[in-house]
């Protein structure tokens, strides 16, 4: 109770900081006051209309933008149904109006991105800015090289950014570097973003199995404990069996053993990665909870409720695993999408009538363990990627700066999050021509936010992502999208973020370290990972033998390929991030 009692605080708070937003087109407190022409609901006040006005300080005043200029961008593949270059995105496009300037974008085949930016770097052939998210490089060693620039040396020509810097100390830390350095222009949202994907599982067959009444051992109404899922699992075998499933699993794990963002584990009491505890950082891997976790996995494995053969399916996303059992109805847990969530994949055509609900990380409360550790995933509202670097033979630095910061704007969130207004020329965009939104993405009606039908968020079929500045880097004002989700989704959200400990967490997003840190990191966790990948599967399937002086040896073998030095890195560079 309390937990809603809060999230409901924290709701009620954002309304009234961000409620009048959309109706009367005044600043609030919590966001940066600013140059910018038009309000959130992409109304043109009376200093210009979206085509015309660029933000006053930094165009009138410190920049020219009457002779046209590229610039070009490099970015990672994506797909969508209305165009194959991001080059055509309407915002872009809005962006390119605005400002007079072309912004082209070049984008490699998907699955050849990391050979594509090897091969720029490799021929320094640089694009004016490069979206960093594949890069696995040191960022510091470019901007030493000269590669890349310092935007804090930038900051006159980018106010909406300079006030975001001013205003949010996490945003602040996780922009700027440990020696007051900005490689990167990252974004920023009003909250953190929902979750999009979590463990679930058949509550249907569990009501089935128990006459609508099963009898958890934490005395909870839903499985919140591994006593629980002790409990739990073997109804699923027992229903499959009954039904004379052949093939079947009452859990599935992926092929490495351990869930992407350390679903599972972390109700052991540690992370499948580095994390810190009361300051410290850790290893997961090499933590006791970790070994616990190993030895429940094999227990489960033998008595048959995980899917035998989970090691070979190295093709499955952890996210979408052997979909031939979740969609076909026999599969107990697993790791799956929002979008599977309640009824979604019932089928009235076989008879299928599913209730998948989300589960939250239960904890192994037999050892102790009475909260989670947090999960890798980042959802921070202050910088959740890695951001754009600028090249610093890039002919206008100051102009391309100028222009970007237009997204960290008021106008700019509502364009990355929400797309085009009418009054911002939706009715004459090809894409939102071709996609039948000229009425826009959204519009507002006696105040109140409303998103075309059409978008998948309001319940319509279209996905929005192509309509949106989803990709670009700035201000993403995220609040009315949250507000737009289906309350299960949110539901599923916050179960899935249930144990939130600030004593004991994952690594900030926005670590930075020496070159020489950097290289040996690399180093060390090409070994300690590849290493782990291997020999979870084998301890969970019995290939290898699991008791004390077995991982005992594993911890060893850690030890070897360089865990404490690897540790006490990252160590460092936490202090350094919480000192700045």
């Amino acid at each position: 109770m309390k937990k809603h009692q809060k999230l409901i605080c924290i709701m009620i708070t954002l309304v009234m900081t961000l409620g009048m937003l959309g109706g009367c087109g005044k600043e609030t407190e919590s966001l940066p006051e600013g140059t910018q022409s038009e309000n959130l609901s992409g109304q043109a006040d009376e200093s210009g209309t979206a085509d015309e006005g660029v933000p006053e300080e930094t165009a009138v005043s410190l920049v020219d933008f009457s002779e046209h200029e590229t610039f070009t961008l490099w970015l990672q593949a994506d797909s969508n149904d209305y165009y194959s270059d991001y080059s055509e995105n309407p915002i872009v496009r809005y962006m390119n109006n605005k400002f007079n300037i072309t912004l082209e974008f070049q984008q490699p085949a998907a699955g050849t991105e990391k050979d594509a930016l090897s091969l720029m770097f490799g021929t320094g052939e640089y694009t004016d800015l490069i979206e960093m998210s594949q890069y696995s490089g040191s960022i510091t060693e470019l901007y030493e090289e000269g590669v890349i620039i310092d935007i804090a040396d930038y900051l006159d020509y980018m106010p909406n950014l300079s006030r975001w810097l001013e205003t949010d100390e996490t945003f602040r830390k996780n922009c700027y570097s440990d020696d007051g350095h900005i490689y990167t222009l990252r974004s920023i949202r009003v909250e953190d973003e929902l979750m999009w994907g979590g463990l679930m599982y058949r509550r249907d067959i569990l009501d089935d199995m128990t006459d609508g009444n099963p009898s958890f051992p934490s005395g909870n109404d839903e499985p919140v404990t591994i006593e629980d899922w002790d409990y739990m699992l073997p109804l699923f075998k027992e229903y499959f069996e009954e039904a004379g499933v052949v093939e079947y699993a009452a859990f599935i794990i992926p092929s490495n053993g351990t869930f992407g963002y350390g679903e599972l584990v972390n109700g052991f009491g540690v992370s499948s990665n580095y994390y810190y505890e009361d300051g410290k950082v850790k290893y997961g891997p090499m933590e006791d909870g970790f070994y616990n976790y190993l030895k429940k996995m094999r227990e489960w494995y033998e008595a048959g409720y995980i899917y035998k053969d989970f090691a070979s399916r190295t093709n499955d996303m952890f996210f979408m695993p052997n979909t031939a059992l979740t969609y076909g109805g026999t599969a107990g847990v697993w790791y799956g999408l929002t979008s599977q969530l309640g009824d979604a994949m019932s089928s009235a055509e076989y008879d299928l009538n599913f209730d998948v609900q989300p589960l939250m990380s239960p904890v192994d409360s037999g050892n102790g363990i009475a909260e989670a550790t947090a999960l890798n995933i980042t959802r921070y509202a202050a910088s959740s990627d890695k951001g754009y670097a600028v090249y610093s033979g890039c002919k206008n630095i100051e102009k391309i700066l100028a222009a970007w910061d237009f997204l960290y704007s008021e106008e700019g969130g509502m364009l990355n999050e929400h797309g085009l207004t009418v009054e911002q020329g939706a009715d004459t965009d090809p894409i939102y021509v071709k996609g039948g939104m000229q009425e826009g993405a959204y519009w507002f009606e006696d105040g109140e936010f409303v998103f075309n039908p059409l978008l998948a968020v309001s319940g319509g079929t279209i996905d929005e992502s192509a309509f949106i500045g989803i990709r670009l880097t700035g201000f993403h004002n995220n609040y009315y999208r949250i507000r737009a989700s289906s309350e299960l989704t949110k539901l599923a959200s916050e179960k899935w973020t249930a144990y939130s400990n600030p004593n004991k967490d994952k690594l900030p997003v926005a670590l930075s370290y020496e070159v020489e840190e950097e290289n040996i990191l690399a180093d060390n966790n090409v070994l300690i990972r590849d290493y782990v990948k291997t020999m979870v599967p084998k301890f969970i399937m019995g290939t290898e033998t699991l008791d004390d002086e077995a991982w005992e040896k594993f911890q060893a073998q850690l030890v070897s390929y360089g865990v404490e030095e690897a540790i006490q890195i990252q160590q460092e560079a936490y202090d350094r991030y919480m000192n700045r």
